[in-house]
Formats: C-alpha cells, sequence, structure tokens
C-alpha cells in the first residue's frame, strides 16, 4: 500500500501542476505544488522500511497473450536504497530549481516528478520483462527530449546511436529470460539460472556505456541543470539496480579477467576526463561511466551490496555536483567534507564497495584507485569551480530552499552509510580507502598549490564539446562509430531509393518493382 501511495503522489502532483499551469497561475503556485508533491513522495519511501521486504505486484495476467510471464513489483533493501537516494535527487531538483538559470520551468518539473516515477518502478521491478517495459520508457523519454533540444544533426544522429546501444541492452536482457533453463521464461530475478547472468551483466554494460566503453553523448545538446541530471541519473540508475539481482555464481568461464580489463580501461577514461573536462554538466557522461563502471566491478566480483553503493553514490554525489550552481564559501567547504563518502572508508556510503568473494587480481588495483582518486578529486574540483550565479543575488524565499534541497543530498549521503540496509554500517575492506584517502588529498593539495602559483588548476581544462579527441577516445567509441556508420550508410541508402521513385522516372521504376515481384511470386 506505501508503494502504491508514494506512485500516486507523485501522479497527482503532476496533475495539479497541469492543472494549474492550464489556469494560467503564477509560476510559484506550480513550484510549491512540485516542491509539495516530491516531498510527501520522499517521506513515503522512507517508510517503506516498515515492509521490507514484501511482493507489491503479483498475479497472473491472462489478457497477456504476448507474454509467458506477468509484470510484477518486489520492495526489497536493494529497491528501497535506490529508491531513496532517486526520491532524494528529485526533492533537491525542485528545491533547488529557483536557484539555477533555467529553473523556472514547470515543464521541467513535471518531467523530474515523471522520471523519478519510471524510475521508481525500475527499482522495484522484481523480473526482466517488467524491467524492460520501464527500460523502454525510459529510453524513449531520454530520444525524443535530446531530438528536441539538438540543434546539429550529428547531435541527432549520436542520439539514435544511443538508443540503439540501450536497445541491444535491453535485447540482452529479454534474451536471458529466454534462455532460462527450467522455465518457460524469468518469472522472478531469483529464478534466473547463473548460466544466463552474463546476458545481465551485458546488457548492464551496454546501457551504461561500459561494455564496450562509449561515449555518443560526448558533445550532447544543453540539457537544463536539473531535468537534464535526473533524466542521465534515471537512465544510469534504472541499469544498476540490474546488478544486485544478477544471481550469484555467475559463469564467465575465462572471460572474468578480460572483463575486468574492460571496465578498468573504462573506469581510468571516465575518472580522468570527468577530472579534466571543465564545465560540470559537459562531464556529467564521464561521471556515469566512472562510477557505473565501478559498480560492474562490484558485482562481477560478487559484492552486491558494493554494486548498490556505487549507484547510490551516483546518484547522490552527481546530484550535489550537478545541481550546485549557485555557490557560497561554507556550503562549498562542507559538500567537500562529504566527499569522504566517496572514498570507501569504514561507516561511509561506500563502505561496502571494496568487499567480495572473488579476490581482484593486483595487476588491476593500481587502475581501480586510480580511478576512484581521480573521481574523488573530481568532485571536489568541480564544486570550487565558478558559479551560475551568486546566492546573495537571488530572491529570499529562493536562499531558503535552496540550501534545503543540498541538505537533502547531505543528509541522505550520511544516513545510508549508518542505517537501511545491508551496505549500511560496514567496516568494510579498509585499506583501499585509507590509500584513495591519502592520494586524493595529496592530488588536491598539489593541485591547490599549483593552483596558486600559476594559472588556476581548478578553473581549467578541456572542454568536453570540442571536437578532437584522445587517442584512448578514438579506440574507445570504435564501437559506437561503426553503428554511426551503419546508420548513415542505411539513410543514404533510403534516399537514393526515395529519390528513385520520386524522380521523373519513378513510374517507370515502380512497375519494373511490381513485374519484378509477379514473377517472383510465379516461380513461388
Amino acid at each position: 500500500m506505501l508503494v502504491f501511495l508514494t506512485l500516486a503522489i507523485y501522479v497527482l502532483a503532476i496533475l495539479a501542476i497541469v492543472g494549474l499551469r492550464l489556469t494560467r497561475l503564477a509560476f510559484s503556485y506550480s513550484w510549491l505544488a512540485a516542491a509539495l508533491g516530491a516531498f510527501l513522495a520522499w517521506l513515503s519511501v522512507f517508510f517503506w522500511q516498515m515492509i521490507l521486504p514484501q511482493p507489491v505486484l503479483t498475479g497472473n495476467w491472462q489478457s497477456l497473450s504476448f507474454f509467458v510471464v506477468s509484470p510484477a513489483l518486489l520492495v526489497d533493501q536493494v529497491a528501497w536504497v535506490y529508491a531513496m537516494s532517486f526520491s532524494t535527487l528529485a526533492l533537491a531538483v525542485i528545491l533547488m530549481a529557483p536557484a539555477q538559470v533555467t529553473g523556472i520551468s514547470p515543464s521541467a518539473w513535471i518531467g523530474t516528478l515523471g522520471l523519478s516515477l519510471l524510475a521508481l518502478l525500475a527499482f522495484l521491478a522484481d523480473n526482466p520483462l517488467t524491467l524492460v517495459m520501464v527500460w523502454t520508457a525510459l529510453d524513449l523519454a531520454e530520444l525524443l527530449n535530446t531530438l528536441r533540444l539538438s540543434d546539429k544533426p550529428n547531435l541527432s544522429e549520436r542520439a539514435v546511436i544511443s538508443f540503439a546501444v540501450r536497445a541491444l541492452g535491453t535485447g540482452f536482457a529479454l534474451w536471458a529470460s529466454a534462455l532460462n533453463p527450467g522455465t518457460s521464461g524469468a518469472a522472478s530475478f531469483e529464478s534466473i539460472s547463473p548460466q544466463v547472468g552474463v546476458y545481465l551483466l551485458l546488457a548492464v554494460g551496454l546501457r551504461l556505456g561500459v561494455l564496450p566503453l562509449h561515449l555518443t553523448y560526448r558533445s550532447e545538446p544543453a540539457l537544463r541543470r536539473g531535468m537534464g541530471t535526473v533524466l542521465r541519473m534515471a537512465a544510469a540508475s534504472s541499469s544498476l539496480v540490474l546488478l544486485a539481482r544478477i544471481p550469484a555464481g555467475l559463469a564467465l568461464g575465462g572471460w572474468t579477467t578480460v572483463l575486468l580489463g574492460l571496465l578498468m580501461l573504462a573506469l581510468v577514461y571516465g575518472g580522468w576526463k570527468f577530472l579534466t573536462v571543465t564545465d560540470p554538466l559537459s562531464a556529467r557522461p564521464f561521471w556515469l561511466i566512472g562510477l557505473g563502471a565501478l559498480a560492474v566491478i562490484a558485482a562481477l566480483r560478487g559484492n552486491l551490496a558494493g554494486s548498490a553503493a556505487w549507484g547510490s553514490a551516483m546518484i547522490l554525489f552527481g546530484g550535489l555536483v550537478f545541481l550546485y550552481s549557485a555557490h557560497q564559501r561554507v556550503y562549498t567547504f562542507i559538500l567537500s567534507g562529504l566527499g569522504l563518502g566517496l572514498l570507501a572508508l569504514p561507516f561511509t556510503l561506500t563502505a561496502s564497495a571494496w568487499q567480495g568473494g572473488a579476490p581482484l587480481d593486483w595487476l588491476f588495483w593500481p587502475a581501480a584507485l586510480a580511478g576512484q582518486t581521480m573521481l574523488s578529486v573530481g568532485y571536489v574540483v568541480h564544486l570550487w569551480r565558478s558559479a551560475e550565479r551568486e546566492l546573495a543575488h537571488l530572491p529570499r524565499w529562493a536562499q531558503s530552499a535552496y540550501p534545503l534541497g543540498l541538505a537533502a543530498l547531505g543528509i541522505m549521503i550520511i544516513l545510508l552509510g549508518l542505517w537501511g540496509w545491508p551496505g549500511a554500517l560496514q567496516l568494510g575492506v579498509w585499506w583501499p580507502g585509507v590509500l584513495v584517502s591519502l592520494l586524493t588529498f595529496i592530488a588536491l593539495v598539489v593541485l591547490w598549490r599549483l593552483s596558486r602559483a600559476s594559472e588556476p588548476l581548478l578553473v581549467r581544462g578541456k572542454s568536453a564539446s570540442d571536437e578532437s579527441v584522445s587517442r584512448l577516445s578514438f579506440f574507445a567509441e570504435t564501437f559506437a562509430e561503426s553503428i554511426w556508420w551503419f546508420y548513415r550508410t542505411l539513410r543514404r541508402l533510403v534516399d537514393f531509393i526515395s529519390g528513385l521513385l520520386e524522380g521523373d522516372g519513378g513510374l517507370l521504376w515502380t512497375l519494373l518493382v511490381l513485374v519484378l515481384l509477379m514473377i517472383l511470386f510465379q516461380q513461388i
């Protein structure tokens, strides 16, 4: 009942905003409805703890003749930690919207609430069919939104490529369900065999852009800081939640080392680009790549709690970085201190990150620690970059709501490290956290000293919109570029055929095709 209450609150808030816009009332009423709805939904998710674990939607839907299983929802501790993190992000986005340059937009608030609703359904999905349905809705929403904002043909093509790669990942999830032995379909994630779990791992890797590495949004259109962040986080976190559903004893044969090598490459590349790119919003795809790689590494080692920890950190710390647009010095210091939760120290959000049954080869540890260090340093560096506007220049009511959004994200980071799910109150493997902490501290001190001696390094970097890419980026995006080439070739072929049929000889070509078809049918 509590779960349906949460979903109903999001729907009612969306309807309220639409109604207020139709009546042409002031923006403040729409913002108040959105903020109230997001807060009540967040509060109701908090009380899911009272019913864990519990099936939410079960039964056989006889009307679904196209599928052998029915959609099912389950609320458990993994679903709760993801839902808690994402509902906090949605609340923070709406509370902090008045402080952003493009924040006053009821349509963006409707999109934020709608995407939050879909994300929660993905977290609650109890079988591949349900998750695939939500994935498809999220992918279509992202595709349409990106095409609407794209002002260049190459950006539209990249949007189509991104959709195609994610659709391929969705296909792998369906294939895993179809190949599941002993049943006519995976009725739940618990019934999935370890032999087909590798297809689920490939589904997550493709949807995140980690296996193989691709960055189709390296030159993405300018999305709003609020809704754009929610859109990207919804697509990534709805994929990461599947890692916690992969069955134990995943059978990979001799491919484990190869997959770990590719993941380390993605982690180092994502961490380095996130650190060096100037604009935080342009660095957003690299943050998703880096944290996504860490989550997949944890799942590959059998550490499902660590995977959920990295997924939650991606949402909450990403929210702080990408929503922090109006700066104040004291807030920047506090948010930088919260970065301790990214270091895998004991009793923090990511304390369980490096636990796991399968040992990690010593050859991979330098890359893993370097990637985590660069992501942690990049988090602090982006917090200290120049702001869109000063907090003191905002209206008083906006000055009051803005820190509440930051506080919601910060408090949730601390709370999830101490209570509510299997990754809370964990001592973890302490030595990687200590080593990453030392490396992060040294790197920040070096950057600070260099910034005082010469051009500030904390505000310098290579723009992600630059068309020139490094050699590593070139090789990493070979997969995406090959699909792009196929897409353009297919489009040229269609244009050529259309030109033939629409030209002066179009009628003759049409008659020729009809004659050939008639001859073919007669031969059959």
